[in-house]
């Protein structure tokens, strides 16, 4: 009897842990995704202000 209780309870923990990874790996995704979009964003507009700087300081060279 007791046997069956703690198989019991092991397959609701079992079932409990496996939603709550879901749950974590679905969060965890959207964080990452966020993230190149923010990391692509910068490299972007990092590359354009580099390319706006050089264009003047070139008309000012020339």
């Amino acid at each position: 009897m007791l046997e069956e209780i703690e198989a019991e309870k092991l397959e609701v923990h079992v079932a409990v842990c496996s939603e709550r990874y879901k749950s974590l790996s679905l969060r965890l995704d959207r964080i990452e995704r966020v993230m190149w979009w923010m990391l692509s964003t910068l490299v972007m507009a990092m590359g354009g202000m580099l390319l706006e700087m050089f264009i003047l300081v070139g008309r000012k060279v020339l």
